[in-house]
């Protein structure tokens, strides 16, 4: 796979990603469907951080200490913002995807060994559709947040927008 077709992905994506964030009921944005379930603000904003510095830090190696992840996962930490904010975010992910692909050369996008800090390590590429297909999962638990709230959705809104 080329950069090119990965960030073309990607953006295939996005573009539902962003209809279920625009489908956010501003005073629904502290509901979760259970104790142990981010709330619907949280997880907004973590499906806004996209792709991009994920492929970044791939990259770079400049990952955070092991410390400061695992404190920044813990669901009382982990931020909220409400829906502006996450199509924000959203958007300048992409700016973050184009620089971080225009970084790598096409040879170590599909060839590079690169490793991640909980263990895992693989080509960049096979890496990179992980990412992908984290912020796939995301999307799907927001579009069930959405469908248990009884909003609208649909199929046809979960895979294009």
């Amino acid at each position: 796979m080329t950069k090119s077709h990965f960030y073309d992905i990607v953006m295939q994506a996005f573009r539902p990603a962003r209809t279920l964030i625009e489908m956010v009921p501003a005073d629904k944005l502290g509901w979760q469907p259970g104790p142990k379930f981010m709330t619907l603000g949280q997880l907004i904003c973590h499906l806004s951080l996209g792709v991009g510095d994920g492929i970044r830090l791939l990259h770079t190696g400049e990952w955070p200490t092991d410390e400061a992840m695992l404190t920044g996962m813990k669901q009382e930490n982990l931020p909220t913002c409400g829906v502006e904010e996450a199509l924000g975010k959203l958007e300048a992910d992409k700016a973050t995807l184009r620089q971080a692909l225009a970084a790598v050369s096409e040879q170590d996008f599909t060839s590079q060994t690169v490793s991640v800090p909980w263990g895992v390590q693989g080509k960049m590429e096979v890496l990179a559709l992980s990412f992908l297909e984290h912020f796939t999962n995301h999307k799907m638990q927001l579009f069930l947040y959405l469908k248990l709230l009884d909003l609208p959705v649909n199929t046809q809104t979960l895979y294009f927008g």
